[in-house]
């Protein structure tokens, strides 16, 4: 489990510590990647000690190999308060990997709920847990989600996929002046 970002408050990062430490104390194995850098990371430490889950957690500073890290990581959470379009969710379902996002902003474009992910209410630990917990015991769904958001996003927004859509405008925009 992992997130990559900046570690800010509007990320909303405590409550995906409160979820793991929900979840982590029956399954050792687990282990929670984090990151990125900022101001709460130390708060974060804190929060993951208090916990019990701090050895279960790794801390990674903010690195331009974010690729190699979203590789890494099977189920990718990102539990904003809010959010736009968010380019960590894009990148992580164009690297294969299952998505867990609070429906906030356009997070609901991007992971549609039971399709592309799982969504969940903003600061709801125990709905990210459920989620969580969804994800690491049945892997065939969660491949499958892994799957289809990998698609969607190869579909819609890879190079081809750009390049198409401009030259639909372009076709579109000369049959008007025809």
């Amino acid at each position: 489990i992992g997130v990559v970002c900046a570690l800010r408050p509007e990320k909303g990062l405590p409550t995906l510590i409160e979820a793991f430490g929900r979840i982590a104390k029956n399954r050792p194995e687990l282990r929670l990647a984090l990151v990125g850098s900022g101001p709460v990371l130390e708060d974060l430490q804190k929060h993951a000690a208090e916990l019990g889950v701090a050895s279960q957690c790794h801390w990674e500073p903010a690195t331009k190999e974010v690729a190699a890290w979203m590789r890494k990581i099977d189920i990718f959470v990102l539990p904003s308060l809010s959010e736009a379009l968010s380019n960590s969710i894009m990148e992580s379902m164009a690297c294969g990997c299952c998505v867990v996002a609070s429906r906030v902003g356009g997070n609901p474009e991007l992971v549609v709920d039971g399709e592309r992910g799982l969504l969940f209410e903003k600061q709801d630990a125990g709905g990210l847990a459920a989620a969580l917990t969804r994800l690491i015991e049945d892997e065939d769904f969660r491949r499958k989600m892994a799957f289809n958001s990998q698609r969607f996003i190869h579909e819609n927004f890879s190079l081809r996929a750009a390049a198409n859509q401009m030259g639909s405008i372009y076709e579109e925009f000369l049959e008007k002046k025809r």
